[in-house]
């Protein structure tokens, strides 16, 4: 069965609303998706790469249950 890592890209965007308070500007350049208009695009000059790291090192933690909850992977239940 091929993977889709869609879900599991969608998983991370929902625990980012849910379980943290991270702008929508950095939750979505995390996902690489395109964020603002072109002007603003413009002006933006950052890649809130110190926030990513931050928020990329939580996320490892919640699906290692590094913080206290197991996240069980069961292959092929979603896909």
């Amino acid at each position: 069965m091929e993977a889709r890592p869609h879900g599991f890209r969608s998983s991370l965007r929902d625990w980012i609303a849910e379980a943290t308070e991270t702008p929508h500007d950095i939750a979505e350049t995390v996902l690489g998706h395109v964020v603002g208009g072109s002007v603003e695009r413009a002006y933006r000059r950052t890649d809130f790469i110190e926030q990513r790291r931050n928020l990329m090192v939580r996320w490892s933690q919640h699906v290692t249950g590094q913080n206290g909850q197991v996240v069980k992977m069961v292959k092929g239940a979603g896909l």
